[in-house]
């Protein structure tokens, strides 16, 4: 978890203009563990300032990821945004769409990158492994409708 004050000293030092909105912005972001969307970013900002708009949240965003403090992850719906940037890959859920960092595998991440680079002339900007299923609350609702239709 990064405070307030780390975050704001982390943005000055990059020459981010610091607004109580633009801070709010970036910390829940970063301090979010579930990669959430522009429409819950600013669900989650307006408990604290209500009049901040979308226009700000996208525009904190954008500025958020040219200085390498977040990633956007675009899916088919809608982009999520990850402040996680180490390797590592993404659990998705088919079901409610929701994504959360693996807790292993980091390392074969890293790893597989490497040998990549290593092997190739390929520039590498980034990486994304994403894998997909049912998280556990929609399994468990899986389970109950199939279990209610025999």
């Amino acid at each position: 978890m990064t405070t307030q004050d780390e975050l704001g000293a982390q943005l000055k030092t990059l020459g981010i203009r610091l607004t109580p909105q633009r801070l709010a912005i970036a910390e829940v972001v970063v301090n979010s563990g579930d990669h959430p969307s522009v429409k819950e970013i600013s669900s989650r900002v307006k408990e604290f300032f209500p009049y901040v708009t979308l226009a700000t949240v996208y525009s904190t965003l954008t500025v958020l990821e040219q200085v390498g403090i977040v990633r956007e992850l675009p899916f088919q719906k809608q982009s999520r945004y990850d402040a996680n940037l180490s390797p590592h890959a993404n659990l998705v859920c088919v079901g409610c769409g929701s994504v959360h960092d693996a807790d292993v595998g980091q390392e074969m991440v890293a790893e597989l990158r490497e040998k990549l680079e290593g092997s190739s002339d390929f520039t590498f900007t980034g990486q994304r492994v994403d894998f997909y299923g049912w998280c556990p609350n929609c399994a468990n609702r899986r389970d109950h409708q199939a279990d209610s239709a025999n």
